[in-house]
């Protein structure tokens, strides 16, 4: 569960990411609020997850913590590629001639 929290949150992360390119064709990713939104609300619902396992009296290590985490960089990372790769340059060129 904490895996698909992690990889959803990643997600929204990269979607909630401001994607452009400069002069140079470089590309560049900013997030904003919504972003950081995301991010918070992924750990509200991760400690609240411990929480809920803790009051049960299951014992959880921090390797699913871990493990949660790179899961959500991993998604953002592919999500924003993948968003960057379809980019367009976003600045004006004159047109030669």
């Amino acid at each position: 569960m904490e895996v698909l929290i992690g990889l959803a949150c990643g997600v929204g992360w990269s979607w909630t990411t401001r994607i452009w390119t400069d002069a140079d064709g470089t590309v560049w990713s900013k997030g904003g609020w919504a972003a950081a939104g995301v991010w918070l609300g992924g750990m509200v619902l991760r400690l609240g997850l411990m929480g809920l396992v803790a009051a049960m009296g299951i014992h959880q290590g921090s390797a699913a913590t871990m493990f949660s985490v790179a899961a959500m960089l991993l998604a953002r990372t592919g999500v924003t590629t993948w968003r960057a790769q379809a980019m367009q340059q976003t600045y004006r060129v004159p047109v030669a001639g």
